[in-house]
């Protein structure tokens, strides 16, 4: 993110200004010498043990204020001191104001987020005896703004500075712990100072490190070591150069160490007396193989824009989802009228049903023959006079031919002297009503009469032709002996249909081996 670099301003800066009485400045080698926050910047600060006020007026649009902090509490848990911060009579945040620890380079308050344009920062202390310290003050100025003479921020972020192979992040800085390894620095200014933090973490052992400015000789510093069990050190000050001309430089750090002893730590560069504006890119950290970069120069506006990308994202798939959508919807149509059309052609087919005349019994389109034997002297359970299939699967047809019985008649069959089996039952009358309606057509195609009255007309007492066996007959052909029936007959097949047209009679053909075909229309009756 492109955001101006904050200026930092030191408590001894003629443009705090501060009250006409109670304030000094303090002593520094004390201060130094407390907590692990590091000393205090630029080896001053000013105090008050009295109620006292300052003020600094500034251009920007956020503000941070340090110090040291060293309360004291009494027997009712009251601090001493206090103080308040204000932007323009409003009150800011003091983000731990009661800390217990002596402490250098304490966030005393802190306002993020200013309207732009000219403000002014008052601090009111109220003190009973205990010093209330300022160290300094960072603010983020307008980005038309004039730094000549002033300090200006330089996080481990940003773009002026470039990092070599070797370097790792470690919170908010970046470490090394690599030979050689080199981070650099484009800047216009005249001095500067390098600020980081040293972790316990890492090896204690003193180290060194080399910097060179502008391609010159190499100028050498120590990375004092902490001490055994100590603490992780903040703020601590690498190095400060010699004072340079007002122009734009080029500093190449380089870590002398290894990896046994203390790291070089990077967290922030000061920049003195710089006359370029203050703008810089703040952005992640980074590797290369090269440690310098081009100069920081000119003024750097953040400028907002449309999220092309996430807009074109965003369409592509919404369009994606709706073409889903309607490839699904589609699909479900087709499906259907697939479906549909499967049930529209499956109820066009008629429901065929064969029986075989003289050739066995009837069976149905598709499915196993069953076996017949007639019972003498019983009468048949069917609904029409007729047995149940005696093996349910059988494909042997009997010779045995059935008569016809009108519902309510009785029938006797004669002895043939062949062995009968007695029916078999069944769980239902679809065979039953399926063998009386083939019976009926096979009569009805073969020239019988199922109806004949059951007394000969002429009076005797031979069985009548209810009782008889339907014979066999083959079309056009006056009755003769057994045997020759035998040889002349031709099976008959009959197809009955369950959808209503005209059916077409084919002339009659001489006898085959072929079965006749007798289609018959629906619900066919001698009405």
């Amino acid at each position: 993110m492109s955001a101006p670099r904050r200026i930092v301003v030191d408590d001894a800066d003629p443009a705090i200004q501060y009250g006409s009485s109670g304030w000094f400045v303090a002593d520094s080698t004390k201060l130094n010498t407390i907590g692990n926050y590091g000393p205090v910047y630029n080896g001053t600060s000013h105090a008050t043990t009295t109620d006292s006020t300052l003020s600094f007026p500034f251009n920007g649009t956020s503000i941070s204020v340090f110090g040291t902090i060293a309360i004291t509490k009494d027997a009712n848990n009251v601090t001493d001191p206090t103080w308040d911060c204000f932007i323009d009579e409003i009150k800011i945040e003091n983000p731990n104001p009661t800390f217990q620890y002596p402490e250098n380079n304490w966030q005393l308050c802190d306002q993020a987020t200013i309207a732009s344009g000219s403000h002014t920062l008052t601090i009111q202390v109220t003190s009973k005896g205990q010093p209330f310290y300022l160290d300094r003050i960072l603010y983020t100025p307008l980005p038309t703004a004039g730094y000549d003479g002033a300090v200006l921020e330089y996080t481990n972020t940003d773009t002026a500075v470039s990092f070599g192979t070797g370097w790792r992040e470690w919170g908010v800085q970046n470490v090394t712990q690599t030979s050689g390894a080199q981070v650099a620095l484009n800047f216009h200014g005249t001095a500067v100072s390098l600020f980081g933090y040293v972790p316990t973490e890492l090896p204690h052992n003193s180290s060194s490190g080399t910097y060179t400015i502008d391609g010159g000789p190499p100028v050498s510093f120590v990375l004092n070591g902490l001490a055994a069990q100590s603490a992780t050190l903040y703020n601590a000050l690498m190095f400060t150069t010699n004072t340079l001309t007002p122009a734009t430089h080029n500093i190449v750090v380089t870590y002398g160490g290894d990896a046994s002893e203390t790291p070089l730590a990077v967290g922030t560069f000061y920049v003195t007396n710089t006359s370029t504006p203050s703008s810089g890119t703040q952005t992640s950290s980074s590797s290369g193989n090269s440690a310098a970069s081009a100069a920081s120069t000119g003024t750097v506006t953040t400028t907002k824009s449309s999220p092309v990308g996430a807009i074109v994202g965003g369409t592509l798939g919404c369009l994606a989802i709706l073409m889903l959508i309607a490839a699904l919807v589609f699909w479900c149509r087709r499906r259907r009228r697939r479906e549909a059309a499967n049930i529209r052609r499956t109820s066009a087919n008629p429901f065929m049903e064969t029986a075989a005349v003289g050739g066995g019994p009837a069976t149905l389109a598709g499915q196993q023959q069953y076996s017949y034997a007639s019972v003498p002297g019983d009468t048949y359970g069917g609904p029409h006079g007729y047995a149940r299939p005696e093996t349910p699967g059988s494909s042997v047809p009997q010779a045995t031919a059935y008569p016809y019985v009108p519902p309510g008649a009785s029938a006797s069959v004669p002895s043939t002297g062949s062995q009968m089996h007695s029916p078999s039952p069944s769980t239902g009358n679809f065979s039953d009503s399926m063998s009386t309606s083939m019976s009926v057509h096979a009569a009805w195609a073969a020239g019988a009469n199922p109806y004949a009255s059951p007394v000969p007309s002429d009076g005797s007492d031979r069985p009548s032709s209810r009782d008889a066996p339907l014979a066999p007959l083959r079309r056009n052909q006056a009755p003769q002996s057994s045997q020759k029936q035998l040889e002349l007959q031709q099976p008959v097949t009959l197809h009955q249909h369950e959808d209503s047209g005209v059916r077409i009679r084919m002339p009659p053909t001489p006898p085959t081996s072929e079965p006749e075909i007798v289609e018959l229309p629906p619900g066919y009756s001698r009405d």
